[in-house]
């Protein structure tokens, strides 16, 4: 593998899909299977990385990337975060819409 960044135990791996270039992220410490998200961005990457090591939680994010983020995170509490918070933006999607009845 020709990792292009290394962070702890999570590492970033350049390949091409057709011919744009994406990154996989993949925490060295989980089964591959279910710690590796690929990405279209480097920049992405890093921040996930960092949002991972540092267990923050960024609720602007979209459900992919949050999904990302429970994929490479080791950590079960930040992990249920996550979920919780995807889960919230998933029921947001499909709420009744408001009608305002003109008096």
């Amino acid at each position: 593998m020709n990792q292009i960044f290394k962070k702890d135990e999570f590492i970033i791996i350049p390949f091409y899909k057709g011919r744009k270039q994406e990154f996989m992220v993949v925490n060295t410490k989980k089964e591959f299977k279910n710690g590796h998200t690929h990405l279209k961005s480097f920049k992405m990457a890093k921040y996930l990385i960092n949002l991972a090591r540092c267990q923050k939680i960024n609720s602007g994010l979209r459900p992919y990337l949050l999904t990302s983020l429970t994929r490479i995170s080791a950590d079960r509490e930040y992990i249920q975060k996550l979920e919780e918070l995807l889960a919230v933006k998933r029921s947001k999607g499909s709420k009744a819409s408001y009608y305002n009845k003109a008096i």
